[in-house]
């Protein structure tokens, strides 16, 4: 989900005995020689933080192939999810926002999705943590979305607390950790991302925070258990359905979504529950630890203001330059998003170790990934996405198993529309839409089959449409293009326009867009702008990036 603390106002997410491979299911059952399919997606992760994941390099990357310029299309949670389980941009699912009439409620076709479509080729398919924005908002219960055998899905809000939350358990019962009373809060006060206005606007946030948690100031934040922790809960519920799969005949699709290293909004957020320190927190075990890391100040961090000044009217208005004390929150969040991925990357482990004494790794393929990026002081932003910059665009893309060229990075812009159909392609599946990506196995196999095209990058409608929300402002409607070597965009109300050179310029300091030397080049991005920006199927593959 998009920040809900200052952002929800900003935003308002082991065996160790070995089984014998002929006892597991053996590489062919199913149909045809499909292998397991095991997705691990991270939430708002920034691709610079996987260098704090070793096992991450050393079970995934370095046996696997990695994309390092997959981009996401529209950066922000929903729209992302959406076209992650459609292979479309956002313009054709119409997945728009996070919050009514968009959201997991508002998505069309609903089972008609990936999963779903893995399932008819004959997978089982089962997933555990966040789904889609809302998810369990409308009624306080959870439902398993159609195209799963297993469904463990945490209830919208409660998904982003990293101690207090709730699982739907298929759909026909729940289980909650932590303080119970304060996980249904949660859910409770997620209500009004689905209510039914245009947008949850300041007055109905205030009106329902009030309902559910009482007037100001708060002192209870549910409870702060090492066991209760949201990333070791759900990894070890994953561990475990891979675990039970080991004695079904059909190849298994199963996706892990951990919140980290997402903001706990509710209780995290100053203004709404108001609990002091790092945001997220990190496990325990973590807690020392993660205060050695020193959150990164790239040359685009609080941007200088004769660079500044030449960005649109949203970012100029908006964003003054970054405080000390913000510059310090901002350390203090990047220690417990560190903390809670050295959790993901603990359990990336176990997973590894399970698909191995359960006798399912040699035939089981798994991608890591992100649903976005994460921006942290880069253009004077004090932690959002949405935006259309690098930061926040850019998520891992990571391929590792049979077939896969181990040890080999992919250069070169690819893009989440490309996600679906490449776990397609593995799985010998059919789609259930037109999709506007492409596998991308060939290009793994051979880099120089990879997609020439230019990609669409858009949000077609603020983050927030009334102007009663305090802030992220920032937050504006745009459409743009992008290729490897340019990036254009321009904001629907005010026209505004940014255009970068990224292999001179990778950090976009400098807006080129009100250069005259650089006409000749904008003209040829807004032509490409033109034919991506409405795009369906394989016109979106048609616009060369050159």
């Amino acid at each position: 989900m998009h920040k809900f603390p200052v952002l929800f106002l900003a935003a308002l997410a082991c065996s160790a005995v070995a089984v014998a491979p002929a006892e597991a299911r053996k590489a062919g059952a199913g149909k045809g020689k499909q292998p397991n399919i095991v997705v691990i997606m991270t939430d708002d992760q920034a691709t610079t933080e996987l260098v704090h994941m070793p096992n991450v390099k050393k079970l995934l990357t370095d046996r696997g192939t990695s994309f390092s310029d997959a981009v996401d299309s529209f950066p922000l949670c929903c729209p992302a999810r959406a076209t992650f389980i459609t292979g479309q941009y956002a313009h054709n699912h119409k997945v728009i926002g996070n919050f009514y009439p968009y959201g997991w409620y508002g998505m069309k076709d609903r089972g008609n999705i990936l999963p779903a479509w893995l399932q008819k080729s004959g997978y089982r398919t089962g997933m555990v943590g966040k789904w889609l924005n809302g998810y369990g908002a409308k009624t306080g219960k959870g439902e398993k979305p159609k195209g799963f055998d297993v469904w463990r899905g945490l209830l919208d809000l409660s998904s982003y607390d990293y101690f207090n939350f709730v699982m739907s358990l298929d759909g026909k019962g729940e289980k909650t950790w932590g303080d119970a009373a304060f996980a249904h809060k949660l859910v409770e006060f997620g209500n009004v991302q689905v209510i039914d206005k245009p947008e949850p606007v300041i007055l109905e946030v205030v009106k329902k925070l009030r309902a559910v948690f009482g007037p100001p100031p708060y002192t209870d934040f549910g409870s702060e258990e090492a066991k209760d922790y949201s990333v070791d809960v759900t990894g070890d519920v994953f561990a475990g359905l891979l675990e039970k799969e080991k004695s079904q005949k059909k190849p298994f699709f199963m996706w892990w979504s951990p919140a980290s290293p997402h903001r706990e909004d509710v209780a995290s957020s100053p203004s709404l529950l108001g609990r002091p320190g790092a945001d997220p927190r990190p496990p325990p075990r973590y807690e020392a630890k993660s205060k050695s890391f020193t959150l990164p100040r790239p040359p685009n961090f609080n941007q200088d203001e004769a660079s500044f000044a030449k960005l649109p009217a949203n970012m100029r208005n908006h964003l003054p330059p970054l405080t000390d004390q913000a510059i310090a929150q901002l350390q203090l969040n990047y220690e417990g998003r560190v903390g809670s991925l050295l959790a993901v990357d603990d359990h990336v482990a176990k997973i590894v170790k399970k698909l191995k004494a359960t006798g399912q790794y040699e035939n089981t393929t798994i991608i890591f990934t992100s649903d976005n990026g994460w921006m942290q002081g880069e253009h004077r932003v004090p932690g959002d996405k949405f935006l259309p910059y690098e930061e926040s665009l850019r998520v891992p893309f990571i391929v590792a198993g049979p077939g896969v060229p181990k040890g080999r990075k992919i250069k070169g812009q690819v893009t989440n529309v490309d996600f679906a159909p490449t776990i397609l392609d593995l799985a010998g599946a059919k789609p259930g839409r037109t999709l506007d990506g492409v596998s991308l196995l060939a290009t793994a196999k051979n880099p120089k089959k990879r997609p020439d095209r230019a990609i669409s990058i858009e949000a077609p409608e603020p983050l927030f449409a009334s102007a009663s929300m305090p802030s992220n402002r920032w937050d504006q409607a745009y459409k743009g293009v992008r290729t490897d070597d340019w990036k254009y965009i321009v904001y629907k109300v005010s026209g505004g326009e940014e255009l970068y050179d990224l292999k001179a310029d990778p950090f976009e300091i400098n807006n080129l867009a009100a250069d005259p030397a650089y006409a000749a080049i904008k003209a040829k991005m807004i032509g490409k702008l033109a034919k991506v920006n409405a795009c369906a199927g394989a016109k979106c593959r048609a616009v060369p990036a050159g």
